[in-house]
């Protein structure tokens, strides 16, 4: 089999423990031809100094100078795997933990057919060890602003085609990464990777799970933990609106924009009736800022500007 060059890409925030879980895990990999990029993304503490410490020559740092999101601190690193040449590059979340032979695997799978733009692997939840969490059956529905998960259980096909790569551990063909371009800035976080995979399935390029390939993954975001679930409704609600303007037509926004306002309405509604009807008036006052935080992520998303405007 050939061997390319794979870049292993980490983006690191205030997130130290599962780096290394992360690292440790990525030391039994059996697959030879990789390096290891880790990019802080401006962490408050000591990360950086602790990483180059425990590692030293094992890994590459980049450091940026305050935290860009997801999809501008990942492209940091990707540019610099570009520039050294390699074929590969398989962007994975610091909270998971690889199997030694996942790599060997995802590889295979991406050199089997050119066509192959993305590969994800199949992944497990890590407090449930057996629990699949993502195995290639994930749809997009943008009319209604989610992705269902779709697991097929009773499929045993070793590789399935998708239509969602999910973002949290995929390894990308330099040819995509220099057909459709690098990660969607406009996103600080969240639904880079609904538009990164729109934008692939858009130039031709299939988007596989090799389903031999496990990962696990803690399934709790840093940024969620960190900042708040008024602060994650505000992020998802504008970028979906800014995913739905790249995507549908005027009138398909519009109709789209008033379907996730009725559903959410109505869901909202039976939510905040049952924290008040027991009494749970914290969980209550939560969420009615996270209702007020997703309002405002929604004008902000409509009253985006990207410079030289939205594709």
């Amino acid at each position: 089999m050939d061997q390319p060059k794979v870049s292993i890409i980490i983006l690191n925030w205030n997130g130290l423990e599962d780096t290394i879980e992360c690292l440790e895990s990525l030391k039994k990999v059996t697959y030879p031809n990789y390096e290891i990029i880790v990019v802080d993304n401006g962490s408050e503490g000591d990360d950086v100094k602790v990483l180059r410490e425990r590692y030293r020559d094992c890994i590459h740092i980049i450091q940026n100078e305050k935290n860009y999101g997801f999809a501008r601190g990942n492209n940091v690193g990707i540019r610099y795997a570009l520039d050294k040449g390699v074929d590969y590059v398989l962007l994975l979340n610091n909270d998971t933990v690889v199997a030694p032979d996942f790599l060997d695997e995802m590889v295979r799978v991406a050199q089997s057919d050119e066509r192959i733009g993305i590969v994800c692997p199949k992944m497990y939840r890590y407090s449930q060890p057996e629990k699949v969490c993502f195995d290639g059956g994930a749809r997009i529905h943008l009319l209604w602003g989610t992705v269902t998960e779709g697991l097929r259980p009773d499929d045993e096909r070793a590789v399935v085609d998708t239509e969602f790569a999910i973002g949290t551990a995929m390894l990308i063909r330099r040819k995509t990464l220099e057909q459709i371009g690098l990660l969607p800035e406009e996103y600080f976080f969240g639904m880079e990777d609904w538009d990164y995979s729109l934008n692939a399935l858009r130039n031709k390029f299939r988007l596989v799970v090799a389903r031999r390939a496990t990962v696990w993954h803690k399934v709790a975001s840093t940024a969620g933990a960190t900042m708040g679930r008024p602060w994650l409704a505000y992020q998802n609600y504008k970028n979906w609106q800014i995913m739905c303007r790249k995507y549908h037509s005027p009138p398909g926004q519009v109709l789209s924009t008033l379907c996730v306002l009725a559903r959410a309405a109505f869901m909202s509604s039976i939510t905040l009736l049952h924290y008040i009807w027991h009494r749970d008036f914290h969980n209550a006052g939560m969420f009615v800022r996270s209702m007020r935080e997703a309002l405002r992520g929604l004008l902000a998303g409509l009253l985006y500007r990207k410079p030289g405007g939205l594709p």
